[in-house]
């Protein structure tokens, strides 16, 4: 398969994955307008600003917090290793014709990297001592074009307006739940009685399916910032070998906190060796074949 049909492939299926975030948000606000008795006029305009203010308070922080949490430091241009890899990174951004992100390196022996910043202008990209010193230079390469398209596709812009559209949900799910606990909500009619067992159990299930749909966005990121740095690099192999050695290179050094663990080009705490539901990545043996089938 060429690289752009993988790469349109990803993008419809990111497309889907959002309108379903958004149906399950806009459900959950009718649930709980629903079984308290509250119009929908008046559900939405109490739901949605409450959601909107959740997402923008995460988004405002994100950058600070996910250095913080990945103890990350600016790449030091006086070590010989880390001025290679500011080189590549200026190189690669020139090549996708984005400013040049910032470098960052973590200290840790495992072959690892991340992306983050709101937008491109204020974009990082850190990677660990241990990529630095155990990839070659198109495999250094290929991971970099990786994180550059996670910049380029707004991937981190994304993933944080989801985890915070993930986090709504679960907020006025559980305001919900604790209002009934207490007695909340209004008589409807014995003919109401099963729509508010549904709604009831659709606020219970909503953060659940809403945390997977999360989760399948974010391996197919993963999917589409490998086909676009091929692209990028016109060089898929330099990523397949990179991943090889990651594959091979089992977590022994992780550092930072596992609420970062998404961002990173592979789990930095545990390796996917099978799909999963519940996985933050694809499995790196199908990332590998696809790589090398583009």
């Amino acid at each position: 398969m060429m690289i752009e049909e993988h790469i349109r492939r990803n993008q419809r299926a990111t497309v889907a994955v959002c309108l379903l975030m958004l149906v399950l948000l806009f459900g959950v606000i009718f649930a709980f307008g629903f079984v308290l008795g509250f119009p929908p006029y008046l559900s939405l305009a109490v739901g949605l600003p409450l959601s909107l203010l959740y997402v923008l308070v995460t988004y405002s922080f994100s950058v600070q917090s996910v250095l913080r949490a990945a103890q990350a430091r600016p790449a030091n241009s006086r070590h010989r290793q880390e001025k290679l890899f500011i080189y590549k990174v200026e190189e690669m951004a020139i090549a996708a014709g984005l400013p040049v992100p910032h470098a960052y390196v973590q200290d840790s022996s495992d072959i690892n990297a991340f992306a983050t910043g709101k937008k491109p202008e204020e974009a990082v990209i850190c990677a660990t001592t241990g990529a630095l010193e155990k990839l070659d230079g198109e495999e250094l390469e290929g991971v970099i074009g990786h994180e550059m398209s996670h910049i380029a596709n707004r991937d981190v812009l994304l993933a944080t307006v989801t985890v915070g559209v993930v986090g709504a949900i679960a907020l006025i799910a559980e305001i919900l739940l604790r209002s009934l606990l207490w007695g909340g909500g209004r008589q409807r009619g014995k003919n109401a009685g099963m729509l508010v067992v549904v709604a009831i159990l659709f606020a219970i299930l909503a953060p659940l399916f809403s945390r997977l749909v999360y989760l399948v966005m974010s391996r197919r990121r993963e999917y589409l910032a490998d086909a676009n740095g091929a692209l990028l690099t016109r060089n898929p192999e330099g990523l397949a070998r990179a991943l090889e050695k990651i594959r091979a290179d089992l977590p022994g050094d992780p550092r930072g906190s596992q609420t970062v663990a998404p961002l990173y080009i592979a789990n930095p705490f545990r390796r996917a060796r099978r799909q999963s539901i519940w996985s933050t990545h694809p499995p790196l043996e199908e990332r590998i074949r696809r790589l090398r089938s583009m």
